[in-house]
C-alpha cells in the first residue's frame, strides 16, 4: 500500500465502518457532503472512500465544497437525485391532527411515526387555535369552550367505555387480569378518540431524503392552510442546519397556490347526494383492470401470467404471444397459484402483481383515515375534511348505550362548523371535524398494495374501523378477482 493511500485510510477510518471490505457505512459526516460523496462517483474512477477522504480535507469538512456543487448540479441543471443521498430526521410536535395529515399526504418519500390516540390519552387544552380567530374574539371564545366541552365528553366516553368492556368482556383463560384490563384501556382510548377533532395537538417524527424534503416544504408553504405555512417556515429553518443548500428554493409556488384557487372560482359547489346523519363507512370500487370485458378476472390474468413468461424466459414480447396460446386457464391459474402458494405474511407478492390496478371512491371516519393515509404506495385524491359524509359511530360505543354523547360532540361540532363556514371561516371551520365524522376520499393502488393491506389491515390486531374499510373494498374486488384476491385472504389465517 502507498504512503498517499495509507494516509487516505488513516483520514476516513472515522467516518467509515471499514476501510478494506466492499460493504461499508458512511456517518459522521454532514449530509450534505454525503450527498456530494455519493454523486462523485458517477464522474469518478475513485471509490466511495477515496471520494470521501478527498472532500473531508477541505475546509469546513467539505461544506463549502458541498455548496458549491450542490450550487452547480442541484440548483442549475436540476439533477435533484443527488438530493436523495441527504436524509434528515425532524421531531414536530404540538401540531393539529389535520396538520399532520395534510403532512403525511404531502410526499410519498416521507416516513412518519405519529402519537397515537388508540395508546395515549390527550390532555385537556392541547387543541391548535387558528391565529385568525384572535381579532374575532365571540368566535375564539366559542372556539375554545367547545374544544374543552368536546375533551370532557371524550374523558366521560373513555370511563364509561372502560366501565362497559371490564363488565362485558371476560378475561381470557390463561391471562391475567392486570394485562386484560390494560387491554381493555387501550380499546376505550380507540373509540372515546372518535369524539375529539381536528385540532388536537399530536407529534411526530419524520425522516426524508433532502429531495423529499424540498418538494414537501413546496407544497406545504403553497397551502391555504396558515398552519401548514408556518410548520413549513418552521421545518425549513430548522432543516437548514442540515442541509442548507438543497433547501434552499423551496418556496410558495404559484402554480400550486394559484391554480387551486383558479378551480374554486371555476367550480361551484354541488351539495347533492351527500350524505348526512350516521352513516359507515362505504366502498364505490369505479375502475379495475378489465373493465368493460366480457371477463375482467380473465384479463387481469393474462396480465400477470404474460409478465410472468416475460421474466421467467427468453421471449421477448413480440414473441409471448405464441407461447401464450398454449397456456388454457388451468395452465395459468396454476401459474398464479405458484405465484403466492410459498408467500407468508411476513413476505411481498412478486412485482408482477402492480400490473393490476384499481381504484375506488372510499367514504370513511376520520379516525380511520389518519391510519390509511399512511399507506404512501397508495395514490390519494382527498377531498376536505367536512360534516356532509355523516358520521361512523364504533360498535362498542353502540353496545355501552352511549352514542347520544358521541353524537353530542358531534352535532355541537357542526354547529360553529356551520357558523363559521358562514363567516367565510372554513379553513378555521376544518379544524372542528370530529374523528367520527366521515372524509371522502379516491384512492389509485394496485394488486400488490391491496396484498399488504390485507395482510396488516385485515389481521387479527387491526383496528375495527380500518379492519371494515379495508374488507369491504376487498370483498368488492373478490367479487370481480376472485382468484387473484382469494389467496391474500388466505395468508391471513
Amino acid at each position: 500500500m502507498s504512503e498517499e493511500q495509507v494516509n487516505n485510510e488513516n483520514e476516513i477510518k472515522n467516518y467509515v465502518s471499514n476501510t478494506n471490505k466492499d460493504i461499508y457505512t458512511v456517518s459522521n459526516i454532514p449530509e450534505e457532503v454525503i450527498a456530494v460523496i455519493f454523486a462523485y462517483v458517477s464522474r469518478s474512477p475513485k471509490s466511495f472512500r477515496e471520494n470521501i477522504g478527498t472532500v473531508i480535507r477541505e475546509e469546513q469538512q467539505g461544506q463549502e465544497r458541498a455548496t458549491k456543487f450542490h450550487e452547480k448540479w442541484v440548483l442549475n441543471y436540476g439533477h435533484a437525485s443527488v438530493a436523495e443521498h441527504a436524509t434528515v430526521h425532524i421531531g414536530i410536535e404540538k401540531v393539529s391532527r389535520l396538520f399532520s395529515s395534510i403532512l403525511e399526504t404531502s410526499n410519498e418519500y416521507l416516513s412518519f411515526t405519529e402519537y397515537s390516540q388508540r395508546y395515549q390519552k390527550p390532555q385537556k387544552g392541547d387543541f391548535y387555535v387558528p391565529e385568525t380567530l384572535n381579532t374575532r374574539s365571540n368566535l375564539l371564545k366559542e372556539y375554545v369552550e367547545l374544544n374543552n366541552k368536546i375533551y370532557d365528553i371524550y374523558s366521560d366516553l373513555n370511563t364509561k367505555l372502560f366501565d362497559y368492556l371490564k363488565d362485558s368482556v371476560a378475561v381470557p383463560e390463561g391471562k391475567d387480569e392486570k394485562s386484560h384490563f390494560r387491554a381493555l384501556e387501550k380499546l376505550a382510548f380507540e373509540d372515546a378518540r372518535y369524539a375529539l377533532n381536528l385540532a388536537t395537538f399530536t407529534n411526530l417524527g419524520m425522516t426524508a431524503n433532502a429531495r423529499a424534503i424540498e418538494d414537501t416544504l413546496t407544497i406545504l408553504l403553497s397551502s391555504n392552510y396558515p398552519e401548514a405555512v408556518k410548520r413549513a417556515s418552521e421545518i425549513k429553518e430548522e432543516v437548514r442546519f442540515s442541509v442548507p443548500t438543497l433547501v434552499k428554493y423551496a418556496n410558495e409556488n404559484k402554480y400550486i397556490k394559484e391554480t387551486r384557487e383558479d378551480f374554486e372560482n371555476l367550480i361551484k359547489l354541488n351539495t347533492n347526494g351527500v350524505y348526512s346523519g350516521s352513516k359507515k363507512s362505504n366502498i364505490n370500487l369505479v375502475d379495475w383492470t378489465g373493465k368493460g370485458t366480457t371477463n375482467p378476472q380473465d384479463t387481469a390474468l393474462d396480465k400477470i401470467v404474460n409478465a410472468i413468461l416475460f421474466q421467467h424466459s427468453e421471449l421477448s414480447t413480440e414473441s409471448l404471444s405464441d407461447e401464450f396460446k398454449d397456456y388454457d386457464n388451468e395452465k395459468k391459474l396454476l401459474l398464479l397459484r405458484k405465484s403466492v402458494e410459498k408467500l407468508t405474511k411476513f413476505d411481498n407478492p412478486m412485482n408482477v402483481f402492480r400490473l393490476i390496478n384499481y381504484e375506488a371512491q372510499i367514504i370513511l371516519s376520520e379516525a380511520c383515515w389518519h391510519q390509511l393515509l399512511r399507506h404512501r404506495k397508495v395514490k390519494w385524491i382527498i377531498k376536505e375534511p367536512g360534516i356532509k359524509y355523516g358520521t361512523t359511530i364504533p360498535p362498542n360505543i353502540e353496545g355501552a348505550g352511549i352514542k347520544d354523547m358521541l353524537l353530542e360532540a358531534a352535532n355541537l361540532s357542526e354547529n360553529l362548523y356551520t357558523k363559521l363556514v358562514n363567516e367565510n371561516m372554513k379553513i378555521e371551520a376544518s379544524y372542528l371535524v370530529t374523528n367520527a365524522h366521515n372524509r371522502c376520499v379516491l384512492a389509485s393502488f394496485d394488486l400488490w398494495e391491496l396484498y399488504h393491506l390485507i395482510n396488516l389491515r385485515m389481521s387479527e390486531g387491526a383496528q375495527w374501523d380500518i379492519k371494515d374499510v379495508v374488507g369491504k373494498l376487498a370483498g368488492q374486488i373478490k367479487q370481480i378477482h376472485p382468484d387473484l384476491v382469494q389467496p391474500a385472504l388466505l395468508r391471513l389465517n
